[in-house]
């Protein structure tokens, strides 16, 4: 944990302004995030205002990423003992069909970050805390929102488990988190008021195959030309200068 100080002080002094971790350090013997463990870490992102990006995928193992490539490598007794061994893909897939069918899964897999650090005390005790959940998509974010303010209300009964909520899951998710999107057109079109248009961005994943490239201006001109300017001005823009502190050019004016 000091060497990750020292690195993040010495990036930030150079001006880093985020900074990508695993979701998942206990897959690799460290504790949780929430943990004391990390409070050197958290406090030096609150206090200087930096930003923690989860990548998708970020937290995974290298016996998960071998069956990728291939999961008839896995043993079948492994498969039925553990449901985190199991390959996300049939063993009948070529690589590029199970490099599509585990992508189209991953997308979703910061669900679980995401929740569990809306249903902690990360955010009260790190209140300038900010985090992107980078390449997840947006469609599924209403979803989980909703599931996660229902289960909230109708299984979180004991005073005790929530005595440091000073906010609700939802509230925490649109002070503290940004998620991103890229080749979607339904979410893009329908969804951004739902999730809170301070909380979108957008990439163009470049250099991957599944980028916009070479039409992305285009893309987004699409997807965005029903919501009103000043919406699109801050998902294209505003939002991510603002978070990564970006300095804008002056807007240039004529006499």
């Amino acid at each position: 944990m000091d060497f990750t100080v020292r690195e993040i002080e010495r990036l930030s002094d150079q001006g880093m302004t985020g900074f990508t971790l695993t979701d998942k350090p206990e897959m690799i013997g460290l504790p949780e995030l929430w943990e004391d463990y990390w409070t050197p870490m958290w406090q030096l992102f609150n206090d200087r205002e930096l930003v923690a990006n989860f990548h998708i995928g970020a937290g995974a193992r290298p016996e998960d990423l071998a069956a990728i490539r291939d999961p008839r490598n896995q043993p079948r007794s492994t498969q039925r003992l553990s449901t985190s061994a199991v390959s996300p893909t049939w063993s009948e897939f070529g690589q590029q069909r199970r490099l599509a069918t585990w992508a189209t899964q991953l997308y979703m897999s910061n669900l679980r970050i995401i929740v569990n650090m809306c249903m902690s005390n990360l955010f009260d005790r790190f209140p300038k805390l900010k985090i992107v959940s980078a390449e997840s998509g947006i469609g599924w974010v209403p979803f989980a929102l909703e599931a996660l303010e229902f289960q909230f209300d109708e299984m979180v009964t004991d005073p005790d488990e929530i005595r440091h909520a000073k906010k609700r899951p939802a509230e925490y998710f649109r002070d503290h988190i940004y998620v991103m999107f890229w080749f979607e057109k339904s979410a893009p079109e329908r969804l951004i008021d739902v999730i809170g248009a301070r909380n979108v961005l957008v990439e163009t994943d470049i250099p991957h195959p599944t980028c916009l490239y070479p039409n992305p201006k285009e893309h987004f001109v699409r997807v965005l030309s029903g919501l009103d300017p000043e919406t699109i001005k801050r998902v294209l823009q505003d939002n991510a200068a603002e978070l990564y502190k970006i300095q804008l050019p002056a807007p240039v004016t004529t006499s």
